[in-house]
């Protein structure tokens, strides 16, 4: 029973099986899982060579001043703290996932059972990334110090891994638990959404730290020691105030004492603390449920039918409904426009984080660009306006597309898309909404890149007219709009055309549902298409992107009409 139950809350996150089943269903299956796993050999690899570079730069540091030895705490110390990291990311993000896990839990489960099933789903994913971590530095040290013939120093690893993965994950759900247990108005989705969306934007700010200082030590070979130095000495510093977790540490030098403490914390952990606790976390899932009775007064109900009423329109109701499901939902927001908000927060990352780790100022590289901006020609200003609407143009394509409002649009209904067919409404504003939905993200992302361009604007001085500046906030809306409104359409229609409707987790419909791949490769090769046309086929002038606009335009027109049509014959057979 448990395994059942660990498997059926596991498909969100591991579904091994769905995988090899892509496999068995043709061209389409056999291709949706190559890209999959190309992803995952690019993601891996990235990770893997960025926490080796500053393992080994750690280790070369600690050598210089003879204290190696305290590289295994120091492995230790900052595994630990990445683990926590993710773990808190994930099980903000599941612990509680729905009407359907309400359902499991009135199965003949106990709350040892259930909780546990809910801990070894967080747990395996922590697992997998603390072997690798904890393999990385290992080799790493157990190399430069001839460790790698002694069995013992694979064991420790090994048990040193998991046990730090399983404290990790059982140290958050405990917080979590105590919170939750003794302040039952924090037991809402929206709290766990925001909590889980910070923690994801904090990782892609400290993702942009660390993919800069790489980027800065291929230039400057002593970027690496010079910057981590101080970092590596903080934490240097720790093991006099640790000293048992300095002991523990000793397992990653096959110290057998260590191991053995190490595996009892682990069996404490999995056979006495969780099913301890399991009453508690069912206490704390009442409360989450978006729908929900309150028993109120015979005054109050007449309050209630006596104040005054005002209705809205069904397109309004409609939109409000579809925006809020997406919104209230961690899987369908983090997975969607979450990406719109935190993608100009990378984009920045990239470019500006670099000139401040090599040493730069904010002022310095400010002055830096106002010189090279005064020392343009009048060609030249011309020339960087049409490229930078065009960038612009581009940027809000690509985030407010990849938001994949429209490319799960019925895929997001599920099971309640019978309810909504079940109203006394037309098919055909459904699909409107859908539509306006979609569309809105791409306004939002206007917004934000007309704010970034009126900023840079005023810090940089740039020397344009604000004439100038309405024309390039006016183009950008322009042609991003027009792309966008083309893809939107072609991105419903492949939603349309094969729904993912039989999903049990929210998250199956959106980052387990090949028709945001498509989406996702569609945007990138419109983008890329537009840049071509723009800097090689047409003049580079405002009417050429102005041509390109209208081109999208009448293309869009007819393409629009013709989805419109199909999707309402297509909605009655869904």
């Amino acid at each position: 029973m448990f395994y059942n139950l660990f498997k059926i809350l596991n498909t969100s996150t591991l579904n091994v099986g769905g995988f090899l089943e892509g496999f068995k269903k043709g061209p389409k299956g056999i291709i949706k899982n190559i890209f999959i796993i190309l992803f995952a050999i690019y993601v891996i690899a990235v990770m893997i060579g960025m926490y080796t570079a500053y393992m080994i730069a750690t280790y070369k540091f600690l050598a210089a001043s003879g204290n190696q030895e305290a590289m295994p705490f120091i492995t230790m110390l900052v595994a630990l703290l990445i683990i926590m990291f993710f773990g808190f990311t994930s099980v903000a993000a599941s612990y509680y996932t729905g009407s359907s896990e309400e359902f499991l839990m009135s199965l003949p489960l106990t709350p040892g059972q259930f909780f546990g099933a809910k801990f070894a789903v967080s747990f395996v994913s922590d697992a997998i990334m603390g072997l690798g971590m904890f393999a990385i530095s290992s080799i790493v040290y157990g190399a430069n110090e001839g460790l790698l013939t002694n069995p013992l120093f694979y064991i420790g690893f090994l048990v040193a891994a998991l046990a730090f993965s399983l404290a990790a994950v059982f140290a958050i759900y405990l917080l979590f638990i105590l919170i939750l247990y003794f302040i039952p108005a924090l037991r809402k989705k929206k709290l766990m959404t925001v909590v889980a969306t910070v923690l994801l934007i904090a990782f892609c700010i400290f993702y942009g730290l660390m993919n800069s200082s790489i980027s800065m030590s291929f230039s400057n070979p002593r970027f690496m020691g010079e910057k981590m130095g101080s970092s590596i000495e903080k934490l240097f510093g720790l093991s006099d105030k640790m000293p048992v977790f300095m002991y523990i540490s000793g397992a990653l030098k096959g110290k057998i004492l260590p191991i053995l403490i190490l595996a009892a914390l682990s069996a404490l952990i999995l056979f006495v603390l969780v099913p301890l606790f399991g009453k508690m976390y069912i206490k704390t899932l009442d409360g989450f449920a978006d729908v929900k009775s309150k028993k109120i007064t015979a005054q109050k109900a007449e309050e209630v039918i006596e104040k005054d009423v005002r209705s809205v329109s069904v397109f309004h109701a409609l939109f409000v409904r579809d925006y809020r499901n997406v919104v209230r939902e961690p899987a369908f927001f983090a997975n969607g426009p979450l990406f719109v908000y935190l993608f100009p927060v990378i984009f920045i990352l990239s470019f500006g984080v670099g000139f401040i780790a090599s040493g730069e100022g904010l002022g310095e590289m400010f002055s830096a660009f106002q010189r090279k901006l005064a020392e343009l020609s009048p060609e030249s200003l011309k020339s960087a306006k049409y490229f930078v609407t065009l960038g612009s143009a581009a940027f809000v394509v690509f985030t407010g597309t990849f938001a994949n409002l429209a490319t799960t649009s019925f895929s997001r209904e599920g099971k309640s898309l019978n309810d909504l067919k079940a109203m006394p409404i037309d098919f055909n504003l459904i699909v409107k909404v859908k539509f306006w939905h979609a569309l809105l993200y791409v306004g939002i992302a206007n917004v934000i890149m007309i704010f970034l361009l009126t900023l840079a604007y005023f810090l940089l001085q740039v020397p344009l007219t604000f004439t100038d500046l309405f024309s390039i906030c006016f183009m950008t809306v322009l042609v991003s709009g027009s792309v966008s409104l083309l893809l939107i359409f072609i991105d419903m229609f492949i939603d349309t055309l094969n729904p993912k409707l039989n999903w049990e987790t929210p998250m199956a419909a959106s980052k387990q549902n090949f028709n945001v791949l498509w989406s996702m490769l569609l945007s990138m090769l419109t983008v890329g298409l537009v840049v071509i046309l723009v800097v090689f086929a047409l003049p580079k002038s405002m009417i050429s992107l102005v041509i390109l606009s209208i081109i999208y335009v009448i293309i869009a027109a007819p393409v629009g009409a013709a989805y419109f049509r199909y999707a309402e014959k297509r909605l009655k057979e869904m």
